[in-house]
């Protein structure tokens, strides 16, 4: 009798534990299903941030690129304004004028690196910065080639208006003796006499004058020369 009673009890208890299981179990299970619906909101409010994210980011790049055409055009514009108002305010005695603005419409025609620099050169000369313009002659000198003529000229230029007679006049030779046939070369010539003149040597400047009118004679500088020649007798 004590082990059937002992037997039954046993059975109970057992039949409860596995109730307690259950229920365990069935509450494990909802919790998951819980937190697996929570993963699930989450997952679809990071998507939704995210995709607004991309299309805000979408939105800057376009504002930015808009702004940045925008602006390089406004910038475009005032340089080309400032440039013109430059052109319009005379150079320096020793620049002259009429070969500057020729020579400033030639050097677009340098390849792109070139022309830009020797347009730099030339809007210092005209500012009458005339040792910052050196370097930068000299580098379209050894980029230019066969048109070295036109930058070596206005080196002398500028060696001219630094009153650098003998910069000026290594310039102006070079330009005669390496392109006699370049179109600077009358000028070279004539600016090379005024700097003879202007040394005292007038027999040296005669004769610059002289060649000048027996070897360009149809020049503008040649009738100048004549003019010049009659000064130094």
């Amino acid at each position: 009798m004590s082990r059937v009673l002992n037997f039954g009890l046993a059975v109970l208890v057992s039949g409860c534990g596995a109730v307690t299981v259950s229920k365990d179990v069935e509450t494990l299970q909802r919790s998951v299903a819980d937190l697996r619906a929570m993963q699930s909101e989450q997952a679809d409010t990071i998507s939704s941030l995210d995709s607004q994210v991309k299309t805000l980011s979408g939105r800057l790049e376009e504002m930015e690129f808009s702004q940045n055409k925008r602006l390089g055009s406004d910038l475009s514009g005032l340089k080309d304004e400032i440039s013109s108002l430059r052109r319009r305010v005379p150079p320096p005695a020793a620049v002259p004028v009429a070969e500057l603005e020729a020579d400033e419409a030639w050097g677009a025609n340098l390849p792109a690196e070139s022309a830009q620099i020797f347009a730099d050169a030339l809007a210092l000369l005209r500012e009458g910065k005339y040792q910052d313009s050196i370097p930068l002659l000299q580098s379209v000198v050894e980029q230019a080639g066969p048109k070295a003529s036109t930058p070596l000229f206005w080196q002398g230029v500028a060696y001219d208006g630094l009153e650098d007679n003998r910069g000026a006049l290594r310039a102006y030779s070079e330009v005669v003796s390496r392109y006699p046939k370049s179109n600077r070369a009358p000028s070279s010539l004539y600016r090379q006499a005024l700097v003879f003149s202007r040394l005292g040597d007038k027999k040296t400047s005669a004769l610059s004058l002289r060649k000048l009118v027996d070897d360009y004679p149809k020049s503008p500088e040649a009738s100048m020369a004549k003019d010049k020649l009659k000064e130094l007798k």
